[in-house]
């Protein structure tokens, strides 16, 4: 047996050691088939032909039973969760090697030496060069001698050249270099003048590297110094105002266990206090937990991954789901409130504002922290540890401070110093473990299988005869239709119904529309419709508002923001006199034919005294997005055995966000959704029981696209659909922009601009910007807003880094006609469509490419992300990025094959060939890195010889026209681009 796994653990006695302290996985389980199995692939495995074959005899079960491999050991040089198998580490700790040892030998060229000094130690930088002048900039260095006696053979520098002529590519050479004078001879009277001019073409940052090659006659030895060079092309007045405020420093961590008692505070006074019939259990972190998981300084310790699997079950069925997963969301809290804990302060002062204090919170407005009235905020005197810490709950939130109020006994005086730590709101989590722990555990939920299919019927044709599309566009689009039918047709308590709905394919009008059928068959029926955010919820309604305020209600979480709410939809949502919502009572709830909520809120009305089974029918739309625990709170919560429950969503798109990354890895990840498509009776296939194929009885796709341009649609069509996709949007919309000025190739809408940026950090957040990016998206906007016809609505700016985001901000609030396009997330346009996106992908890193191309792009290089940005645009789509980075990735790469071949590229020119394999390029870029570095460092090693050593030729004496590099003697400037 393979050491790492306590076999103990599938005795009918268990694990012998006590609970918390195995150090050995306990994540296999035994089949009643005989197989040793991962917990993870149980489910599927039951449900599958082998099992069935071993149960009935046709093949053993030791015929093909595996061994567990051995665990993956961390790289020693990176993040303690990144593991890797035996002969994957040797590889990946030898590239490290390699750039260890070229590193090494490119600080040591860049040292002065052997009696030569050369001016700008630091690298010689032109500053930001500004592109509408286009004109060359020259930099002046010095090389001479720091020894005064020279009266002997004099030191000669044989070699003055950019690094970038050694590529023999004329297009990506920037610098020029000259020499004078023209002697190449070095003496303390006579310092040598090195002129470097750059060459500007395009916006984006150049770099380069200057190489002296010297001859030292009198040690018949050659030697190197070299200096970094750059310069950035762009608009001076943008990189001005965008520069980073301060340097970026790592906020440190702490240990989230607080080290006092606490003192609370009731909620804020414009609240309405919710008549709740029952209350909401703490179910606080295990202190076991935290411990095990994280150092007393509060980092992740390295065997944590390892040590959370004693807390999990070693199975994951029905009588463990509960156990399983609100481990999770333990992980999950812990990681998120170390996040928040980030934001803490310590030495800072409150202004009394009786019976409030007032906090001041830099970068509030921003969300760094996320502060909403009711959240609360800890005090605690600096220099008091131990000590009793005071609870603040806020009651206003300002730009850059909060409103606090303490327990009565609180009290202070001007110039007392505070430790701050902010708190992180668990009502969620505490409504996730309330669902998922009680009794509530239908099999035919949370593992469906063909066992409950046993009534299911494919739809009909009378079916769909018989049902009078209240949407005309519905009853003209097939799949839609039988979605429906479906839907409605779905006997009583059966298996959750799937609206697999890819972009723009219309899957919240289909919900909507299966809303209003049932309410048509019967008018006493009540549904709750739920999503994973505020935004999706309030479209829904906003499509359901026709039926009217006493059907229809929008509940809202006591601390959303007033005016985050369309106006629209305050006459169907609860507001108390001081502009905040609030619960209604009970009976008013269960008055309403139509609840529209969050999944988080959904958990409130439990809370209020809704039993199980007052909704006939639970709808999740955007369920691709939730944590499956979080969309268990209104199905767990408040389903009985005759609920049915209807997902709609779309795994190819974004997934649930997880801060843990131990969560992560141990399938918080993977949305309920998700989940139940792996199962066999969720199959795309024809109706067969239920064994391999579900469609129109479990599942149905929709395929026709009402959104994009066919030329948009193409690589998300190829790359997640199958091609199955077809693109029936309005051509007067699709294709209003074939023929705007700014496209490279009429009639193909697409532009990727490539630009080689610099990524940048600032202050103590650890978020991303990359300014000359950002100076063409307010290029790009400006271009468009002249355009007639084109408002600022029409235009969205997607970016997956916060501080990108307060850049482009930034830029447009200083512009009338700009400052009302909307800049966001991914995450936030999901579900949302522009005529117009713009993308600035922000990443221009490309020194870990042969390590971790992953850790190069960052979060850019998800393909659920790439899915969604692309998909948002109808008509126009403009990407901007570093396209030698982005390429790194191999769906990036496709699409960026795809514009280049179609005509759609812009800015700094191609680096590969668009129509070489993808699959051999990155593996290749590994390579070539790798064996730029070992020829780089073979190259300085030979330069740097003992010439009597080496048989080289001594170079004549004083010579003023001798060649340096091959023309650059008598002053002459060799133009290298």
């Amino acid at each position: 047996m393979v050491a790492g796994w306590c076999y103990d653990s599938l005795s009918s006695g268990g694990c012998r050691q006590p609970p918390g302290t195995c150090n050995l996985r306990h994540d296999i389980t035994k089949c009643s088939c005989g197989l040793i199995l991962y917990t993870y692939t149980y489910e599927s495995h039951v449900h599958g032909r082998r099992h069935q074959e071993i149960l009935a005899g046709t093949q053993r079960p030791v015929s093909r039973r595996r061994k567990p491999p051995r665990a993956k050991q961390p790289c020693p040089h990176c993040h303690p969760t990144r593991k890797f198998g035996e002969n994957e580490l040797q590889a990946h700790v030898a590239t490290h090697t390699v750039q260890e040892r070229l590193q090494t030998a490119l600080e040591d060229a860049q040292k002065d030496k052997n009696g030569i000094m050369v001016s700008s130690p630091e690298g010689i930088d032109f500053g930001i060069v500004d592109e509408a002048e286009q004109q060359s900039a020259v930099v002046v260095i010095l090389v001479q001698r720091t020894d005064q006696d020279d009266t002997g053979m004099p030191i000669s520098l044989t070699k003055c050249r950019m690094l970038s002529s050694l590529k023999q590519d004329e297009h990506d050479v920037k610098f020029s270099v000259a020499i004078s004078p023209t002697s190449r001879f070095i003496r303390s009277a006579r310092p040598l003048k090195v002129v470097i001019t750059f060459h500007p073409s395009y916006a984006g940052r150049f770099e380069d590297t200057l190489e002296l090659v010297f001859f030292d006659i009198a040690q018949r030895r050659r030697f190197v110094i070299q200096r970094k060079v750059c310069a950035t092309v762009g608009d001076p007045t943008d990189h001005e105002q965008l520069a980073p405020k301060a340097p970026y420093s790592q906020r440190k961590r702490r240990n989230i266990i607080l080290d006092g008692p606490v003192i609370d505070r009731l909620g804020p006074p414009t609240w309405t206090r919710p008549n709740w019939e029952s209350q909401l259990p703490g179910y606080k972190i295990p202190r076991k937990l935290v411990k095990t998981l994280y150092a007393p300084e509060g980092n992740l310790k390295r065997s944590a991954l390892q040590d959370v699997k004693q807390f999990m079950p070693s199975s994951f069925t029905t009588a463990t789901y509960a156990w399983h997963f609100q481990t999770l969301v333990w992980l999950e809290e812990a990681q998120m409130t170390q996040e928040l804990d980030a934001y803490s302060m310590e030495d800072v002062e409150m202004k009394a504002n009786y019976p409030n204090y007032e906090l001041q919170v830099e970068r509030l407005a921003e969300g760094r922290p996320s502060v909403l009235v009711g959240d609360s905020i800890l005090v605690q005197p600096v220099g008091q540890p131990n000590e009793t810490w005071s609870k603040g709950r806020v009651h206003n939130v300002g730009m850059n401070h909060v409103s606090l109020r303490f327990n009565d006994a609180f009290n202070t005086y001007r110039g007392t110093k505070f430790e701050v730590r902010f708190v992180l709101n668990r009502v969620s989590f505490r409504r996730m473990h309330d669902a998922l722990g009680n009794k509530n555990d239908p099999a035919r939920l949370l593992f469906p299988g063909p066992e409950h299919l046993t009534t299911a019927r494919p739809v009909t044709s009378a079916m769909l005869k018989e049902l009078s599309p209240l949407n005309r566009d519905i009853g003209r689009n097939r799949e839609q239709l039988e979605t429906v039918a479906a839907i409605v047709h779905q006997p009583r308590g059966s298996v959750p119904f799937i609206v697999f709905g890819p972009p723009g394919t219309g899957k919240t009008v289909t919900i909507v529309e299966a809303i209003e059928q049932l309410l048509k068959r019967d008018p006493n029926t009540r549904i709750l419709a739920c999503t994973p955010n505020n935004s999706a919820a309030d479209l829904i309604t906003q499509k359901l508002m026709h039926l009217g305020a006493t059907d229809v209600f929008r509940m809202n979480a006591m601390t959303r923001k007033f005016g985050d709410l369309p106006k629209t939809l305050h006459k169907f949502s609860f507001i108390n006199d001081n502009q905040v919502f609030a619960m209604p009572p009970l009976e008013n709830v269960l008055k309403y034919r139509v609840v529209v909520s969050t999944c988080t809120s959904a958990g409130a009305l439990a809370g209020l005294g809704v039993k199980r089974g007052h909704f006939a029918c639970i709808f999740i739309d955007e369920a691709g997005q939730g944590k499956e625990p979080e969309i268990m709170i209104p199905i767990k919560g408040l389903a009985n055995k005759h609920t049915n429950v209807v997902l709609a969503g779309d795994l190819k798109q974004l997934g649930p966000i997880v801060h843990s990354r131990l969560a992560m890895d141990l399938g918080l990840k993977e949305s309920y959704l998700a989940r139940l498509m792996q199962r066999p009776c969720y199959g795309l296939s024809p109706w067969d029981g239920g064994v391999s194929g579900g469609l129109a009885v479990t599942i149905m796709q929709l395929v026709k696209n009402f959104r994009s341009h066919p030329d948009i649609l193409a690589i998300p069509n190829e790359q997640f659909y199958g091609n199955q996709l077809q693109a029936c949007g309005d051509p007067l919309l699709t294709k209003s922009l074939e023929n705007w000025d700014e496209l490279p190739t009429k009639k193909f809408p697409i532009v990727f601009h490539s630009v080689v940026g610099r990524d940048q950090r600032e202050e103590s957040s650890p978020s991303f910007f990359n300014i000359s990016e950002a100076t063409l998206v307010k290029k790009y906007c400006a271009s468009l807003i002249a355009n007639k016809g084109i408002r600022a609505e029409h235009i969205a700016v997607i970016t997956p880094y916060h501080a990108q985001r307060m850049k482009i901000l930034d830029l447009f609030y200083r512009d009338q006609k700009l400052k009302d396009i909307r800049v966001g997330s991914v995450e936030e346009f999901q579900g949302q469509e522009r005529r117009i996106i713009i993308m600035t992908t922000v990443r221009s890193n490309a020194e870990f490419i042969t390590s971790d191309i992953r850790r190069t792009l960052g979060f850019v290089a998800s393909p659920h992300r790439f899915n969604v940005a692309v998909t948002r645009a109808q008509a126009l789509l403009v990407v901007i990025g570093n396209s030698d980075v982005l390429a790194l990735d191999p769906l990036w790469r496709s699409f960026m094959n795809y514009i280049h071949i179609k005509g759609g590229w812009r800015g700094h020119r191609i680096s590969w060939d668009p129509k070489a394999k993808v699959d051999d390029y990155v593996q290749g870029v590994r390579s070539k890195a790798d064996g730029e570095a070992e020829d780089t460092m073979a190259r300085l090693k030979a330069l740097i010889v003992n010439v009597s050593e080496g048989g080289d030729a001594i170079p004549p004496a004083d010579s003023d026209d001798e060649e340096i590099d091959g023309g650059l003697g008598d002053g002459l400037v060799l133009r290298e681009e």
